[in-house]
């Protein structure tokens, strides 16, 4: 092969590489532990967010997407809130073996940074902007799906009733063992059963039982 030849073969692939869509990145997250619980939320680059919440008794994830004008006024109040940071925006800590908050900032001349402190902690403005951001962010992701919260902290009980994600109503006539649940519809002679990892994706939220 020729030196030409192999020029074009390099910027060939060189241009095949630059098409190739990137991986979202991770704009910001801020993660929380209080006793054995930790909620952590992520803003990515592609305008999606991911809220998990870990214990020993909970495991609970959600994803939602903001819309395009929300994600640039995020992303703008984070880049100005992390070059306005102060040389010491965490200046007064008091320690908490109960709880903690850690945030990634991967925006801003000096990204990435971490900073980790007490919820009674003080802090600078531009860093207090920070943790006020990705909590709202964290709050508003959270309303996409009403109710979602409450179903993974479901404890499910005879006589119980859903509404289902493809529309109808259905109550618990069953539960087995491993908190598969039995579902029977009221409107016509269906029955599902939906074990705990699919409950998210068959039922859109906890309803009152009719009287």
């Amino acid at each position: 092969m020729t030196a030409r030849a192999m020029l074009l073969v390099i910027l060939a692939t060189v241009l095949v590489w630059a098409d190739q869509p990137q991986a979202p990145t991770a704009v910001a997250e801020k993660i929380t532990t209080h006793i054995e619980t930790t909620t952590r939320v992520s803003l990515f680059s592609n305008r999606l967010v991911v809220v998990s919440v870990r214990s020993e008794t909970d495991d609970f994830i959600h994803r939602a997407e903001i819309e395009p004008d929300e994600y640039m006024v995020y992303l703008q109040t984070l880049e100005d809130a992390a070059e306005t940071l102060s040389n010491n925006p965490v200046s007064s800590d008091v320690e908490s073996d109960a709880s903690s908050t850690t945030l990634i900032v991967n925006v801003g001349p000096d990204a990435p940074m971490t900073f980790t402190f007490s919820p009674l902690a003080t802090l600078d403005l531009s860093l207090g902007k920070i943790v006020m951001v990705m909590e709202d962010i964290r709050i508003q992701a959270l309303e996409v799906l009403p109710g979602e919260i409450e179903l993974a902290h479901w404890q499910p009980e005879i006589g119980d009733c859903v509404e289902l994600r493809q529309g109808g109503r259905a109550c618990v006539i069953f539960l087995e063992e491993d908190e598969t649940v039995v579902l029977r519809r009221e409107d016509i002679a269906m029955t599902y059963m939906v074990a705990p990892e699919d409950r998210a994706g068959i039922i859109l939220k906890l309803v009152e039982p009719e009287r």
